[in-house]
């Protein structure tokens, strides 16, 4: 197979890669070794930044993110909720600490302002009455599974072509240039080569991985975060404490549930990260000063995610003389900002570059500079159009709008079987899932999940999962022999973020399902 370029990450950045080379006419090859968002972007906050959080600290990665943030409430407004977000003193915070970030955000633009915090109270009412002082930003709660999916299926409506379960093992040079790859099906062993002319580096925390196959070296730091998900939205806009970044300081409400975020742990092993007993003890702790219900709110999951961080050759000194081993910094005083590099420059390998760090946030920022490089490489002039045109979604979807559905539910006649509800938690219709369906290349129900929302609510797709797979079934998208499969997989990926929460209401609603799984599908004996 030819192509003019590959591009490496099925993640926000290479998703918006893709697209943007699509837009501005270039062919071009995605590769992803495993499914799209199975890497960082699929397990963060879902927080759109407003740029206020690393205003005192990072000012430029602020001032990203409050320029990205507008664009994509514009190109991206049914994936997201504009929720506004506040930061809140309380007692024990640095009492300077308020008006330090409000000069940080007026000195970078950021419209923040302080609010009477009784006012603050009276809206969510499940806020301690502790605080003393509440400052309003505009943050926002984003879906990022269908924001990479959106720019997935623009950049295919353009010519673009995807590959999933295509791990990249060699990368082909001659003559001090790029000149191909070849990949692996990890699950076949099958090879995949691919000549092209520009290679992107995507691939967020394994981006390291990818550099050292051509024989360079990328200096980036893993950083662990641990968050878990609440079975009520016990507030509807985005709480942060006002202090400098710490544990348990981010709530974002997402859909019919709450999330609390996260800690900061800097580690060495990138794959299949998982949150310990530990961490989810101190989010409480610390999420708990800020909103007192959430002590007796039902935890239903917990996960983690890795954060590809600038700096590794920096973080002695950014970890300070008190530190003198770097793997014991947290990372959190590292850049948010992301890193371009051009290793025909740098490397002196011709056709290859990186794009590193940065957030979900600055995503088609990182993109946009990344193809103006290799635009310029070619020498063509081709302006960058991905903060003017909308992304593609379905018509009906929007994210969170139950209110919405069920105005619609109702209206509808009960004999109208389309329309019959499959995921009572998100309220997703068997139409809805059927329109997916069509879509699948891969068929999994993670894939399903995350396209559509089904089983992301408060049982965590524990009773919906059944029906999802008899629909795959019904449509003829996997045989009855792998009916069973699908469906073990997807439960024992939904143990691993329910595991570190059993406890209470929890582990009874587990002990219910267990004995449904069990009885009616004789999983324990499969």
């Amino acid at each position: 197979m030819k192509t003019e370029v590959v591009v490496i990450g099925g993640g926000a950045t290479g998703a918006g890669v893709f697209r943007d080379l699509a837009l501005r006419g270039l062919e071009v090859v995605l590769l992803e070794k495993a499914d799209l968002t199975s890497g960082t972007s699929g397990r963060n906050h879902g927080l759109l930044h407003s740029g206020a959080r690393y205003a005192v600290y990072d000012p430029d990665s602020a001032r990203e993110c409050f320029q990205e943030n507008a664009l994509i409430k514009k190109i991206a407004a049914p994936c997201l909720e504009e929720t506004g977000g506040f930061f809140l003193s309380l007692p024990e915070d640095p009492p300077e600490y308020a008006d330090t970030l409000l000069r940080a955000c007026h000195s970078l633009g950021i419209p923040a302002k302080e609010v009477a915090v009784a006012d603050v109270l009276h809206q969510e009412t499940k806020l301690s009455p502790r605080v003393k002082r509440a400052i309003w930003v505009p943050d926002a709660s984003v879906d990022p599974f269908r924001l990479i999916r959106a720019n997935i299926e623009a950049g295919e409506n353009l010519g673009g072509r995807v590959f999933l379960h295509r791990q990249v093992v060699e990368i082909f040079t001659a003559r001090g240039k790029v000149t191909g790859v070849k990949a692996i099906d990890p699950r076949t062993g099958e090879e995949f080569k691919i000549q092209c002319h520009f290679l992107i580096n995507a691939a967020g925390v394994w981006a390291g991985e990818i550099a050292r196959l051509a024989g360079i070296n990328l200096g980036i730091l893993f950083s662990k975060g641990s968050l878990v998900v609440f079975n009520q939205r016990l507030v509807n806009a985005v709480i942060n404490r006002c202090r400098p970044p710490a544990n348990g300081d981010i709530f974002v409400p997402h859909g019919p549930t709450l999330i609390l975020g996260t800690t900061s742990q800097t580690v060495a092993q990138v794959d299949d990260p998982f949150p310990e007993i530990e961490e989810v003890d101190l989010l409480l702790g610390e999420g708990e000063k800020m909103i007192p219900q959430t002590k007796e709110t039902r935890v239903i999951r917990a996960y983690a995610g890795i954060r590809p961080l600038l700096g590794a050759r920096e973080a002695e000194r950014e970890a300070g003389p008190e530190t003198p081993n770097a793997s014991e910094a947290d990372g959190r005083r590292l850049s948010r900002d992301f890193l371009l590099v051009n290793h025909g420059a740098q490397d002196q390998l011709r056709g290859f570059f990186s794009i590193c760090g940065g957030k979900l946030t600055t995503y088609r920022l990182m993109a946009e500079k990344t193809v103006d490089a290799v635009m310029d490489e070619i020498g063509r002039k081709e302006s960058c159009r991905t903060a003017e045109i909308p992304l593609p979604f379905p018509w009906e979807y929007s994210f969170h709008a139950l209110e919405k559905k069920l105005l619609k539910i109702a209206q509808i006649p009960s004999a109208n079987v389309p329309q019959e509800i499959v995921c009572e938690c998100e309220l997703v219709s068997k139409k809805e899932i059927l329109q997916e369906v069509g879509k699948l290349g891969i068929f999994s129900l993670k894939e399903l999940q995350e396209r559509t929302r089904a089983g992301m609510g408060p049982c965590q797709g524990g009773f919906c999962a059944p029906r999802l797979t008899a629909l795959l079934l019904e449509t003829g998208k996997i045989t009855a022999a792998e009916a069973l499969t699908i469906l073990k997989n997807f439960l024992e990926e939904r143990w691993k973020g329910i595991r570190p929460v059993l406890w209470g209401p929890q582990l009874r609603e587990e002990q219910l399902i267990q004995a449904l799984y069990t009885e009616f599908f004789n999983l324990d004996r499969f």
